[in-house]
C-alpha cells in the first residue's frame, strides 16, 4: 500500500472504531485497517459481520466541530460510489449514508463523534465469495467475478476523501441528490412512523420526502428506514 501518514493495520481487532478513539490521543488523525473484526458494529449498534476479504477500515480526525461530522454523512457514500464506479460498478445511496448494488449492501458506513474527536468507519465488502443467506449482500467481487486488491482500494478512498472534504459543500448536495435511491419508504420518527417518498437531502442535513406534502426530517435522526 502507498505510504498513508499515521497507518495502523492489524489482522485482527475487536473494533477499528475504537482503535481509531485509542490511537487519536497521541494523533491528530489516523487510519485503521484490519483484516477482520471480531466485534464490528453499525448504525445503533447493531453488529456488522466482518469476514475476511472485506476492507474494514476507520478514519479518525482529532479537533473537529459536529458540522464536520455531519458533512461526513453526506461525502462518505459520494466518496465510497466515485471509487466503485472507478471498477465500474454502479451502485447507489440507501438512506442515509448505506451502498446497494441491485438492492444488496455492499458498503456499510459508521460515523461517531466523542468531544471533538471523529472516526469514520467503513466496510466495503470487497473479495468475498459469498454470504450468509439470511443477508441480502454482495461483493464486489460477486458482481465483477475477479479479485481486487484490497490496499488499492483503500488508498483510493482516503485520498478521494481528503479532496472532497473541501469541495463546495452545494455541489456535494447535489451530487449526494443524484445518487440515492428516490425510492418509497416507511421509516420511525421521533415515535411516530411516516411513509412517503424520498426527494433527497438539504444543506442543513433534512431529509426532504414527498409524505403528501414536502416536509424535512432530520437524516441523523431516521431509526430506521424500510
Amino acid at each position: 500500500m502507498k505510504l498513508l501518514k499515521n497507518l495502523f493495520r492489524f489482522d485482527v481487532l475487536d473494533s477499528t472504531q475504537d482503535k481509531a478513539f485509542e490511537l487519536l490521543k497521541n494523533f491528530d488523525e489516523v487510519i485503521v485497517i484490519a483484516n477482520r473484526m471480531e466485534k464490528g458494529r453499525g448504525r445503533y449498534g447493531n453488529s456488522w459481520i466482518s469476514e475476511l476479504g472485506g476492507l474494514y477500515m476507520s478514519i479518525g480526525f482529532k479537533g473537529k466541530t459536529i458540522e464536520f461530522s455531519k458533512s461526513l454523512l453526506i461525502i462518505t457514500p459520494i466518496c465510497i460510489l466515485d471509487i466503485l464506479k472507478f471498477y465500474e460498478i454502479d451502485a447507489k445511496i440507501k438512506i442515509p449514508n448505506d451502498i446497494y448494488y441491485e438492492n444488496k449492501k455492499i458498503c456499510g458506513i459508521l460515523i461517531e463523534m466523542k468531544d471533538n474527536e471523529v472516526v469514520l468507519g467503513i466496510g466495503l465488502n470487497v473479495n468475498q465469495s459469498q454470504f450468509p443467506p439470511n443477508l441480502l449482500a454482495t461483493s464486489m467481487f460477486l458482481i465483477k467475478n475477479r479479485f481486487f486488491n484490497i490496499d488499492e482500494i483503500a488508498f483510493k478512498i482516503y485520498e478521494n476523501l481528503k479532496v472532497l472534504i473541501n469541495y463546495d459543500f452545494d455541489f456535494i448536495i447535489n451530487q449526494y441528490n443524484s445518487f440515492i435511491s428516490k425510492e418509497f419508504v416507511e421509516f420511525e420518527y421521533k415515535g411516530e412512523t411516516y411513509k412517503g417518498k424520498i426527494l433527497g437531502v438539504n444543506k442543513n442535513f433534512e431529509l426532504i420526502l414527498d409524505i403528501g406534502s414536502f416536509d424535512l426530517f432530520y437524516i441523523r435522526n431516521l431509526k430506521s428506514v424500510y
